[in-house]
């Protein structure tokens, strides 16, 4: 195996300067860095893939996992993500068909990366159809000698929009994509693109149609995408604790068979000999808590709001203006058009989606919405603890999220389940110190960690404990995963405040009425 593994850093490290040789040349925007929001050439796994954890739906920001990648095509793809620099990005994307064919067991599937790439095609020529995915990142990796395969912790940190494959037929998928902030973020940062576009339309030499493209709604747009991209990237440090892979301790008993042992303790004996087995037997790695924890040492650390915003913009702009340069036959539909074909792949840019009727919710919608929907979450607590006659554990990650309000009803007792954690420490194996986001962030106004971003992690984060209840037989029944990467913050809000309403209406039909209203009182 020694000799293997030198064979393979030689490989792949020669495989990853080659490809890098490429993007350089062809991919000018394949880092996300400020102004960018584009990654060409994004390694890309499908719910046809078969890992486990992500066999079966979309895997929504927030998330995290432990998975191991035995089938051969898999350990060849991040083997090769692996051998360049972190930090180490991938795709992943639901596809509805051939979920249910898919065994459990990796090694028995044949990936048929054709396809998922006929699927991908499809969905991208079909009309009015928008494909997202979910941007993951490795955090820690392990190569295991023995048999090949590579564990990996694992991170889902950004919904994408796919713009078109960038792989052959029959080869891994790759895939250009767009990093996908929701409406109502990218909204928050329009007014800041739009006042700085009009100092870059002085540079350009042709005031004719390359200034109509400049001032275009789309341009603005794209430019507010930019800046809350490069806000993302900015709070990355402090939103998602990195989690590294850890071992299960062997526990070994001294228990040892002794002819002179009475029934009773040859039984204990051997339950234990059986116990110590199945535990040996099942995964190497510890797992981790679903949702991904913020960490508080980073806060202080990360870069201020208002820099990271003009660099964003000057990067952005610059590399519009030079677009238009170069080539000043471009018009408005020729840049923004959502067509495959009217963008480069040697473009800094992907185009915009076309701008919705409808606007997005306001900052102020947002947090009313999040309001609702943490008094929901309340009335769904209190009603189980009644039910069960027992406090109703909740996820720290999630409790974290609770903004500090003094206009919470008087029966309110998430405020002091929440307090109850500070200074505590979370998680398993991979601990560390509870975060309560408005307590941090609210220490520093420059590093503007804004309520927006709360709602949104919440607005995900909601569906690990609502995905558990959806045996209950409430309506609406909570959406699958995948419709919840495509709807909007406030939508997302809006569903999960619905769904706990459905649960909580059943919770009082099961008990009486007096005892609902004596409690509330």
């Amino acid at each position: 195996m020694e000799l293997a593994r030198d064979i393979q850093k030689v490989f792949y490290n020669e495989q990853t300067t080659n490809e890098q040789s490429y993007r350089e040349t062809n991919t000018p925007t394949s880092k996300l860095t400020n102004g960018s929001t584009v990654l060409r050439n994004l390694p890309t796994l499908t719910t046809n893939d078969g890992i486990k954890g992500a066999d079966a739906t979309a895997l929504l920001p927030g998330y995290q996992f432990v998975w191991t990648v035995s089938h051969p095509q898999h350990c060849h793809m991040f083997h090769q993500l692996l051998a360049g620099s972190a930090p180490w990005y991938f795709g992943h994307i639901y596809l509805p068909t051939n979920n249910q064919n898919k065994d459990d067991d990796e090694n028995s599937n044949t990936i048929d990366d054709i396809q998922s790439y006929n699927d991908i095609q499809q969905q991208l020529k079909s009309d009015g159809s928008t494909l997202y995915g979910t941007l993951l990142r490795v955090t820690d990796r392990i190569f295991q000698d023995d048999d090949g395969h590579i564990v990996l912790a694992v991170q889902a940190i950004e919904k994408f929009r796919v713009h078109s494959l960038a792989s052959l037929p029959g080869t891994s998928l790759r895939t250009d994509v767009q990093i996908a902030p929701d409406r109502e973020l990218i909204q928050s940062f329009f007014d800041k693109a739009l006042l700085t576009s009009a100092s870059y339309l002085s540079d350009m030499d042709d005031k004719g149609s390359s200034s109509e493209v400049l001032s275009s709604p789309s341009a603005i747009n794209g430019a507010a995408r930019a800046v809350a991209v490069a806000d993302s990237n900015r709070m990355r440090k402090f939103e998602y604790h990195p989690i590294f892979l850890e071992k299960k301790p062997t526990v070994q008993s001294n228990l040892q068979s002794n002819p002179n042992d009475s029934n009773a303790k040859k039984m204990i004996k051997d339950a234990i000999k059986k116990k110590e087995e199945k535990e040996s037997s099942g995964a190497e790695y510890v797992s981790v808590v679903q949702l991904a924890n913020f960490c508080a040492f980073e806060f202080a650390s990360l870069s201020k709001s208002d820099t990271v915003t003009s660099q964003a913009l000057k990067t952005y702009w610059e590399h519009m203006a030079n677009d238009q340069k170069q080539d000043v036959s471009t018009n408005e539909e020729d840049m923004f058009a959502d067509d495959s074909t009217s963008s480069s792949s040697t473009s800094f840019f992907l185009p915009e989606l076309a701008t919705t009727s409808q606007p997005p919710a306001s900052a102020d919608e947002i947090e009313m919405k999040e309001k609702q929907l943490w008094v929901s979450l309340d009335d769904m607590i209190r009603l189980l603890s009644m039910a069960a006659s027992s406090t109703v554990p909740l996820p720290s990650q999630l409790l974290g999220l609770l903004p500090k309000r003094d206009d919470w009803p008087k029966y309110f007792a998430l405020e002091e389940y929440a307090s109850r954690f500070k200074g505590n420490t979370v998680g398993t194996a991979f601990q560390s110190p509870f975060v309560r986001v408005d307590q941090i962030t609210c220490s520093n106004s420059s590093l503007s960690y804004t309520p927006l971003r709360r709602a949104q992690r919440l607005s995900y984060a909601i569906w690990l404990l609502l995905d558990g209840l959806s045996m209950t037989g409430a309506e609406p029944a909570p959406p699958p995963r995948h419709l919840l990467l495509e709807m909007d913050m406030a939508q997302r809000l809006d569903a999960a405040k619905d769904t706990l309403e459905g649960i909580n209406t059943i919770l009082k039909q099961m008990l009486p009425e007096k005892k609902d209203d004596d409690e509330k009182k």
